[in-house]
């Protein structure tokens, strides 16, 4: 009861404080601003580094250094020294990013200025007139619409794709439907392979060579058309891990080490607690429902068990990183801890692809990651009440 009062509590002021808090930040640049809410709203001319992550977050002016923010509506409208870290169901991007880029969204539109590289995963990306793009961008989505301007070396992937941009070098084209228009400009090879034929205009220009291959013929496409579906499956899971970590990193750090440490100093426990919760709540969940009385209970377990889950997977990405990577056990500042956690989603989702023992080496990790997860979470409630 104590607990729900004090979360309560602590969600209300952030709400009311949140004008407050972030003008006070945004005023020192030397400061690093760290902000999570519901209506996140930050204007600074210029500052180190910003993590924010809420329902709605929206970021404008100068950043000295890198940008990290999570969200359902995403809006960042500046001009950054550094790189870019954008995540959410809606996520737009503006100014000048002089670094990387690094988003992933359901939707996701680029109207901005990219200097080193651009990575991109959405369910649709649209890339305006105004964008400009480095070589080796890559860009992979359901539905892609570009019009802007790229270097050399732009991969695009997608089930439909509309192209009317320029580059100023070769560009891969992949999907099942691909179409050019007239105001096309290429300034080398186009490799071109889809479902059926490329609507390609007259008066679009390629440089290069055309290449135009049939999607099954292609052998990229014989080599994972099996693992298509399990590829959208470890984008979506990658990107929500991602991103309930980028949180937990950021605004509940003492979680998130004590998550690691038990994990590292106590694996046998964790996946003995792992094995508890991954097989004992659905039945738990069935016993309940079987009572009048116990419906709503079993039901809201019911709902949480996908939080759970991606929590394990949240905290084992983060300790397993650790482990490996910090063999040492060295304190990390934030932005080294997210770097871990990076490497760490980035390892899970290519064991993903290792047939047989790729899978049984993540349920493993999802049960030491759900055990230590659980075990923590369960001693600071204690400690609150």
């Amino acid at each position: 009861m104590h607990s729900t009062k004090l979360v309560f509590f602590v969600f209300i002021s952030l709400i009311l404080l949140n004008g407050l808090f972030i003008s006070v930040l945004a005023s020192d640049p030397e400061q690093v601003i760290k902000f999570v809410g519901a209506n996140v709203s930050i204007m600074t001319e210029e500052v180190n580094n910003i993590y924010a992550a809420g329902a709605r977050v929206s970021i404008k002016g100068k950043v000295k250094e890198n940008i990290w923010v999570a969200g359902a509506l995403v809006d960042v409208d500046t001009e950054i020294d550094g790189d870019l870290y954008a995540a959410g169901s809606k996520v737009s991007v503006k100014g000048i990013v002089t670094g990387k880029a690094r988003v992933a969204s359901a939707d996701l539109r680029i109207d901005a200025e990219i200097n080193e590289v651009l990575y991109a995963a959405a369910a649709s990306i649209e890339v305006s007139a105004n964008t400009k793009l480095p070589s080796h961008s890559t860009l992979a989505a359901a539905y892609i619409e570009f019009d802007g301007t790229a270097g050399d070396n732009l991969s695009l992937y997608a089930e439909e794709i509309e192209f009317s941009g320029q580059t100023s070098g070769s560009v891969t084209i992949e999907g099942r439907y691909v179409e050019l228009d007239e105001t096309v400009h290429i300034g080398g090879d186009l490799i071109i392979r889809s479902s059926e034929e490329a609507l390609i205009s007259q008066d679009a220009t390629i440089v290069g060579t055309l290449t135009q291959i049939s999607l099954e013929d292609s052998k990229f496409f014989k080599a994972h058309k099996d693992d298509s579906d399990d590829l959208g499956f470890s984008l979506l899971l990658a990107t929500s891990v991602f991103l309930l970590g980028l949180i937990l990193v950021i605004f509940a750090r003492g979680f998130v080490e004590q998550g690691i440490t038990m994990l590292r100093t106590q694996p046998v426990r964790s996946i003995l607690w792992g094995l508890v919760v991954f097989f004992g709540l659905p039945i738990f969940v069935i016993l309940t429902i079987v009572t009048i009385f116990g419906i709503p209970i079993g039901v809201a377990i019911l709902l949480l068990l996908p939080f759970l889950l991606i929590l394990g997977f949240t905290i084992a990405a983060l300790g397993v990183s650790d482990l490996i990577l910090n063999r040492n056990n060295e304190t990390k500042k934030i932005r080294q801890r997210l770097l871990l956690f990076a490497a760490g989603v980035i390892l899970f989702v290519i064991l993903g692809f290792i047939p047989f023992l790729g899978g049984v080496l993540i349920f493993v990790a999802l049960l030491i990651g759900l055990g230590a997860a659980s075990v923590t979470l369960g001693h600071r409630l204690i400690t609150i009440t």
